[in-house]
């Protein structure tokens, strides 16, 4: 017997990044995110740059998954 896991059952986790509290981009991985803004603090140092784990409203939304 297999031992298997429906799609449709496993959660899936994103992480949002945020400039100026907008959404900017969504990732799988919250390495990816963290390398993303680290990079745009690096460019704009005075912008507000958050990670955060992404809600449902902007899974829905998908501002572009990377």
């Amino acid at each position: 017997m297999k031992n298997w896991i429906a799609k449709s059952s496993t959660p899936r986790e994103y992480f949002v990044l945020q400039i100026n509290g907008r959404v900017n981009s969504m990732h799988r991985r919250y390495q990816d995110a963290v390398t993303a803004g680290l990079l745009l603090k690096h460019r704009f140092p005075h912008d507000d740059i958050k990670v955060r784990e992404a809600y449902s409203e902007d899974v829905n939304q998908d501002p572009g998954l990377h």
